[in-house]
């Protein structure tokens, strides 16, 4: 299997006027953007790749996270090859500003005297860098901007030029491309987008994108994450196929090629497709723009407490910080504004107007009749049959769940013509799921651990939901007492569910006919009362 410095190394031996500029070369100029040459670019203003070779070395930082050993062997073999060696590096730039939340790095490649590669460079090691990949989905980002004016200033001195980047840098690329004066657009020959992601059509009117399609060249890997956020709809796109595992193919390094071709695969992973649809729905959920920028400002910038420059400094500080992110984020900001509010709301709306939640909604007396017979059943059941009932009903209902996928999976195999490979995500979750109910009902206490720790944690949030409801009840004083007993009743419970070696399955299971009797004899008050018109809702 081939990758981008086996190219050099077999292609390597023909200029660009023997072979012109191809597909692969993208990759190769792409990767050498992430070369940090702040410190050869301070002596002078222009190098060639031996050049800089020579000036660095062995000493060479790639500004990327997947950054290894292959990268400097890529700038390496570039340096001492016929094609790339004399190739004149020009207008280097690295602008990382903190404050305006901003991470700009491009330079330009000069393929000949008349072509000239402009690249961007994607999201780096910094904290700011990465925060700027999540505010495309929110605002147009500071680096968009500055991207415009760099293309348009190495245009201007150029009669044809590339455009280009990997990752954020191919947004940028996108972005520089679809904002230019037809007469700068003009002399662009061809854009490259390398698993970039695309506008969001909130900040940003995506049918730029169309205007310029016919230039655009976009490669993906086949774990495909980043280039699928607001994916852009681009004709002539290739899947290619990587040596690396899941996330890692991200690293153009790890792209596989034939001769001047990319080796292809028909379509993306399954299992990156599961997730990218997971991330479609949730920012669709999360559908107000300051909601957003609350939810990306609650990550990052807690991740660059304590002065965190880059994601190393942050991993650095180990657990604790990825717990004070996730409070961050779970909680209320400085402002009182919980980023996920939005995302639970309309969760909760599009439930809420189903017809089967209106039909409930407008049987209120019902449904505390039926809470209040359900209640008195299960209550029954407990003290009935105290040594069976919870492992039967839990047995059931993870049966339930493994037969539901079955059936699921079974449908998507006989509906693809059982390609397991395509369906292989929904086969994988149903073997796991047939593995944990035969160890749960083979294995000796195992589904009776499980049950109780399910029915402990019930208890436990059971008695935090009551003490939340105890100020909320004003002058109701019955129902503030029935908050503080259930409160007291399933800390009790759940206590000694966690706590106890010995609890005896007769034990939790008229525990929990005792709650649902407490249960229903409250609601059976409050029902009354409300029928009096004693209390109002």
């Amino acid at each position: 299997m081939a990758n981008i410095i086996d190219y050099v190394l077999w292609r390597g031996d023909f200029t660009f006027d023997e072979r012109p500029m191809n597909k692969i070369d993208n990759l190769i100029f792409c990767h050498l953007s992430y070369l940090d040459m702040t410190e050869p670019f301070l002596v002078q203003e222009s190098y060639t790749i031996a050049e800089i070779w020579e000036h660095i070395g062995n000493r060479a930082e790639f500004r990327i996270l997947t950054s290894d050993g292959k990268d400097i062997k890529l700038l390496e073999v570039c340096a001492k090859s016929k094609r790339f060696a004399d190739i004149l590096v020009t207008d280097y730039e690295d602008n990382t500003e903190v404050r305006e939340n901003k991470q700009f790095a491009a330079v330009t490649f000069h393929i000949d005297e008349s072509n000239a590669f402009i690249v961007y460079r994607g999201t780096d090691d910094t904290i700011v860098g990465w925060k700027e990949d999540f505010m495309l989905s929110y605002c147009k980002v500071p680096a968009q901007k500055q991207a415009l004016a760099y293309a348009k200033r190495i245009i201007a001195k150029n009669e044809v030029c590339y455009i280009g980047g990997h990752s954020k840098g191919g947004n940028l690329a996108l972005y520089a491309s679809a904002f230019l004066e037809k007469d700068e657009f003009s002399k662009v020959k061809r854009i490259f987008l390398n698993d970039s992601p695309g506008f969001c059509s909130d900040v940003l009117d995506t049918s730029r994108i169309s205007a310029i399609d016919y230039k655009c060249i976009r490669v993906t890997p086949e774990f495909c994450i980043v280039g699928a956020i607001f994916e852009p709809k681009i004709t002539k796109s290739y899947i290619v196929k990587s040596d690396a595992t899941q996330m890692m193919q991200h690293s153009m390094l790890s792209w596989q090629i034939k001769g001047t071709e990319f080796e292809e695969v028909e379509d993306h992973d399954v299992y990156a497709n599961a997730l990218n649809d997971l991330l479609d729905k949730f920012i669709e959920k999360m559908d107000n723009l300051n909601d957003r920028q609350a939810f990306v400002n609650s990550i990052f910038d807690t991740m660059a407490e304590d002065g965190a420059v880059t994601i190393e400094d942050f991993t650095k500080k180990g657990p604790a910080a990825i717990e004070n992110v996730l409070v961050s984020v779970l909680g209320e900001n400085a402002e009182g504004l919980n980023p996920l509010k939005s995302v639970r709301e309309n969760v909760t709306g599009e439930f809420k107007n189903s017809p089967l939640w209106k039909f409930w909604e407008n049987k209120s007396d019902g449904k505390a009749l039926l809470r209040i017979a359900g209640s008195v059943l299960v209550g029954i059941l407990c003290y009935k049959i105290p040594e069976n009932l919870i492992e039967v009903v839990f047995a059931i209902l993870i049966f339930g769940a493994v037969a539901y996928q079955l059936g699921l999976t079974g449908y998507h195999l006989i509906k693809s013509k059982f390609n397991f490979y395509k369906e292989r995500l929904r086969v994988n979750i149903s073997i796991i799921l047939i593995v944990i109910y035969a160890i749960l009902i083979v294995k000796d206490h195992a589904l009776f651990l499980v049950s109780s720790i399910i029915l402990g944690i019930f208890f436990i949030m059971s008695s935090y939901h009551c003490a939340l409801k105890v100020p909320s009840c004003g002058e109701n004083k019955l129902a503030k007492a029935r908050y503080l007993f259930e409160m007291v009743l399933s800390f009790i419970f759940g206590g000694y569910l966690i706590v106890s070696s010995d609890v005896s399955l007769t034990w939790y299971t008229m525990s929990v006919g005792s709650y649902m009797f407490f249960d229903a004899i409250f609601e059976a008050i409050h029902l009354y009362r409300k029928r009096k018109g004693i209390i109002q809702e």
